[in-house]
């Protein structure tokens, strides 16, 4: 009963009417109270976030009225914590308690800090949210599914690896991972090289420390022009804290769109595009035609590509096929861990899939398997090593909802469910 009373009143502290300090600024609309664990996690994620950004520009008055917020909502986590089913099996509801007591603490502290324009205190205050708020965030209860969707509707309720591809089981969230990215000199011009720093951030805003090897590389980045015309895939040298660095030439100038595909520790992959100008020459843009009838001839290569019907919310199946002088190419070699790689971006640049073939032999047919949840036309490029050099295939195909916009391949075996 006491803990009943006590979350009622806490829940109180969210509804009335706070006075902020003097100097500080108005407070927007306030959002309705958390009435699970789990949203309230994610509100105690989102004013984190929010201290950090006005810690690091010195709004210290801002710091203080979201420093107020998280220790109402901090105080809020003992009493949502009877509802965490996970917490009772692992017998964990003293540690979530002790966490939330823990959390309410540095918040009050932080607070105080930022009241009295302590900069420095704060910011010794602040560095253990990330850590609190992991503990929290442990006992959400969460699903994970495999990227490549190897398993039509499975779900997975602790992260790991996909049973049949072997890929890192991913994190079913909304929240999302953000990339900062900055060039050693600005503007950025074609044909010269340049340095590019990466800092990969967590949705709170905290750098991203634990990242996953996957594919050999810690982050794999898609180098691509905004109308698909220019493809590179490449891998920045990894530093410190989800810092990594990059030194490049851009051949043309334009918009590029760079897609840093990483994969933190039991969230699962992360897709993160970011938009970048370069100044120089810039060719006419190029429109996406489909191609996926006939065959494309690459550093002395021949190469088609048969696929099942390509329609959204199914599973598809995508085969290349290598020809070298007419014979068959049956001595391709692992490139990245895998027997080839599968990029595909959609034209608005707004839907991006990276797949990889399930079997391991080395040609001269490679299947992949995809899933595509929107219709529209998409680049692919197909990627595969053979004596030490990469062949970058790139095809276009049409997406449709009746799957006839391109090749069918004949006798195919559809994975539709």
């Amino acid at each position: 009963m006491k803990l009943r009373m006590r979350a009622v009143w806490l829940l109180a502290l969210l509804v009335v009417p706070r006075t902020a300090p003097v100097s500080a600024h108005p407070a927007d609309l306030a959002p309705p109270p958390p009435t699970t664990y789990a949203a309230a996690v994610k509100r105690i994620r989102e004013t984190v976030k929010a201290i950090e950004q006005a810690r690091q520009i010195g709004d210290l008055p801002d710091a203080s009225l979201h420093c107020g917020e998280l220790v109402a909502l901090t105080q809020l986590v003992p009493a949502f914590s009877v509802s965490v089913t996970s917490a009772f099996e692992d017998s964990a509801v003293g540690r979530i308690m002790r966490a939330g007591a823990r959390f309410s603490a540095a918040s009050v502290a932080a607070q105080q800090a930022a009241e009295h324009r302590d900069a420095e205190r704060l910011g010794l205050e602040t560095s253990e949210f990330a850590g609190l708020l992991a503990e929290l965030d442990a006992y959400v209860p969460k699903q994970y599914v495999c990227p490549m969707h190897c398993e039509i509707g499975k779900t997975y309720g602790r992260p790991g690896s996909c049973p049949v591809c072997g890929m890192h089981l991913q994190l079913i969230t909304s929240d999302r991972y953000s990339v900062e990215v900055t060039p050693s000199r600005s503007p950025i011009r074609s044909h010269s090289k340049v340095t590019i720093d990466f800092q990969i951030k967590d949705p709170a805003g905290f750098d991203a420390t634990h990242l996953q090897v996957v594919h050999e590389k810690l982050l794999h980045l898609m180098v691509v022009s905004y109308d698909l015309s220019r493809f590179e895939h490449v891998h920045p040298v990894p530093g410190d804290h989800g810092r990594f660095s990059l030194r490049h030439v851009f051949p043309t100038g334009g918009r590029y769109v760079l897609f840093h595909d990483f994969t933190p520790d039991s969230v699962g992959m992360q897709v993160v595009p970011v938009e970048l100008a370069v100044e120089g020459p810039e060719p006419p843009p190029t429109r996406l035609m489909v191609d996926d009838d006939g065959t494309r001839s690459v550093d002395g290569y021949d190469v088609t590509l048969k696929h099942s019907p390509l329609v959204p919310g199914t599973d598809c199946t995508m085969t290349f096929t290598l020809e070298r002088r007419g014979k068959a190419v049956t001595d391709l070699e692992p490139f990245l861990g895998a027997m080839g790689h599968l990029v595909m971006i959609s034209e608005d640049r707004a839907s991006f899939l990276h797949s990889h073939p399930i079997e391991t032999t080395p040609g001269p047919s490679i299947e992949f398997r995809t899933r595509f949840e929107r219709t529209g036309l998409y680049k692919a490029w197909g990627q595969f090593q053979r004596r030490g050099r990469v062949i970058t295939v790139p095809f276009v195909v049409l997406v449709s909802t009746d799957g006839r916009g391109g090749n069918d391949q004949a006798g195919a075996t559809s994975l539709q469910p």
